[in-house]
């Protein structure tokens, strides 16, 4: 009972203390609630201090300084403040990872019952000391035998000569990198060898580490998605039967160029030879190759998963590879 009585109080407390503007209260004040770093390095954290004072009658109780980023972190000198006395709040941003024009706020929270949470806010353009045109770049629809090209150019925002030591990808050797000196500027040429990728690998994501002479920016990355087209389509992707075991299944399958250039089939190769085969191989190059997948009788009851990788003379798609999966009762 006591403590529905005293939430049915506190209202009427909060509505007699508005109706009463002359008792003491404390009242938030900032001297600017918004800054403009301007244009600021990511390498190089800006700190702005936000002077806040009491211009009320009652003491200021500051309970909260809540940044709207992890980015930013803040120091306030004190919590408490006494009619009339002021105290600084600083904010530090970390431009780290950040690129272009950003907005931040943060929230002071406080017993002031005009104004409980107060909204400092900043901005700032945030440039880098080296600064590539892209930091991410797409190969799609790639032709194996028709290489892919592409330029990044690295840039200093301070006006100063960029100095590129090395662009390298790891693991990669389908990518080759160039650096090309251009005034104070600088080019990465990057060339995607669709002959060079593994057989079997149609898409693909690698990074090309670029190594500069700058001490605060000794080295960038630039990620490189790819996707190799497919020349040789399959029809059907999955071959799948649901029977009884003990008699032979077929299953037709079409292997066609996308573009009509006849190919070759050099090869397919199942991963259970001693029960699931291709019939129809052999045949001169053509266009439009009809196969038949065969599971034989004397496959047992039970699940199979199982694989077909056809291998071709085309160098745009040397290798293919269909699923074939059976349940047998």
């Amino acid at each position: 009972m006591r403590s529905l009585l005293f939430a049915m109080m506190v209202p009427l407390l909060c509505s007699a203390q508005a109706a009463n503007p002359g008792a003491p209260a404390p009242v938030i004040s900032v001297d600017q609630p918004h800054f403009d770093f301007g244009k600021i390095y990511t390498e190089t954290k800006a700190v702005h201090r936000f002077k806040v004072a009491n211009k009320g009658t009652a003491p200021l109780n500051i309970t909260k300084l809540h940044a709207s980023c992890g980015c930013t972190s803040t120091v306030i000198g004190q919590w408490t403040l006494n009619p009339g006395q002021g105290t600084e709040i600083e904010a530090t941003f970390n431009p780290t990872g950040f690129r272009g024009l950003i907005h931040k706020s943060i929230q002071v929270v406080s017993n002031d019952p005009a104004t409980p949470n107060l909204n400092l806010t900043f901005e700032a353009e945030v440039l880098r000391e080296i600064m590539p045109s892209t930091e991410s770049i797409f190969f799609q629809e790639v032709v194996r035998t028709v290489p892919r090209r592409s330029s990044v150019k690295f840039t200093s925002a301070g006006g100063q000569a960029v100095h590129l030591t090395e662009a390298k990808a790891a693991g990669a050797p389908y990518l080759a990198t160039t650096i090309r000196p251009e005034g104070k500027d600088a080019w990465v040429d990057i060339v995607l060898d669709g002959k060079l990728v593994p057989a079997g690998r149609t898409v693909g994501t690698d990074v090309i580490v670029v190594h500069t002479d700058n001490p605060k920016v000794p080295m960038l990355n630039l990620t490189i998605q790819w996707e190799l087209r497919a020349t040789i389509g399959v029809e059907p992707v999955r071959v799948a039967w649901v029977e009884a075991a003990g008699k032979e299944l077929r299953g037709k399958v079409t292997l066609k160029q996308v573009d009509g250039k006849p190919f070759r089939i050099l090869t397919a190769r199942s991963t259970n030879p001693s029960v699931l085969k291709v019939e129809g191989l052999g045949k001169g190059p053509a266009a439009v190759h009809e196969l038949q997948v065969v599971l034989g009788a004397n496959a047992k009851a039970g699940n199979y998963n199982e694989k077909i990788l056809f291998t071709t003379d085309s160098a745009d798609q040397p290798e293919l590879e269909l699923r074939v999966a059976a349940v047998l009762k």
